[in-house]
């Protein structure tokens, strides 16, 4: 039997019933089984239910998620959002998109409210509308992390919050003996977040961990 923090995170993970989120029944798990079929790493529901509570918490009507997945996390957002909102999932992976939209249709989500797009995301964001999302979810396995970012923050809006999603990286960003590139440019990130006074920062074991940071509004800065 798991004991004191060991425990303490496995009660985490466990705290929500996936089954009382979603109408159709296991429908979380079999997106989870379909990304690790192809390799993908699985959304754990710890972090995954820190993420929709921040989207409750926000109203958020704008999402947009970098790097799809397989689904698993999609579904979570959309369960917490509004009639009126939209996500919208980015991945450069074809076969990820597909999945995020076979995850959605499964769970019976309207099209409407969940649109995916199968690009690079820079280059999307180029074309989105600076300072107007609600939330930003990006994976801190990203590879250009560090520009999706900044990206990121030059389009959400003030009160608006980004989720760096997985940043402990396999319990690597704490074990300062890890110094592979990713880990090292996943801390270069995060230390960089961590001089801005524009933000306001919280980083959760959850999951993998999560990093939030929430833009100021102009009359704290």
């Amino acid at each position: 039997m798991a004991t004191g923090k060991l425990a303490s995170w496995a009660l985490s993970e466990e705290f929500l019933d996936e089954e009382r989120l979603f109408a159709v029944p296991d429908v979380c798990e079999r997106a989870r089984e379909r990304g690790s079929a192809i390799g993908l790493p699985p959304v754990l529901a710890g972090s995954a239910a820190h993420a929709r509570s921040i989207v409750a918490l926000l109203g958020a009507r704008a999402i947009v998620q970098v790097g799809a997945g397989a689904g698993a996390l999609s579904l979570y957002l959309a369960s917490a959002m509004g009639s009126d909102a939209t996500l919208t999932a980015i991945d450069p992976e074809p076969e990820n998109v597909r999945l995020v939209r076979k995850a959605c249709a499964e769970a019976k989500i309207p099209e409407a409210r969940v649109r995916t797009i199968n690009a690079r995301a820079l280059e999307v964001f180029t074309r989105l509308t600076r300072g107007a999302y609600d939330m930003i979810v990006v994976n801190a396995d990203e590879r250009d992390l560090g520009l999706l970012v900044e990206a990121s923050l030059e389009v959400l809006r003030p009160g608006g919050a980004l989720l760096v999603m997985n940043v402990m990286h396999h319990d690597r960003l704490g074990d300062f003996s890890a110094r592979d590139p990713q880990t090292a440019h996943i801390r270069e990130v995060v230390a960089a977040l961590k001089e801005r006074d524009d933000l306001v920062l919280s980083m959760s074991p959850a999951g993998d961990g999560v990093l939030t940071a929430v833009r100021k509004s102009f009359s704290e800065r």
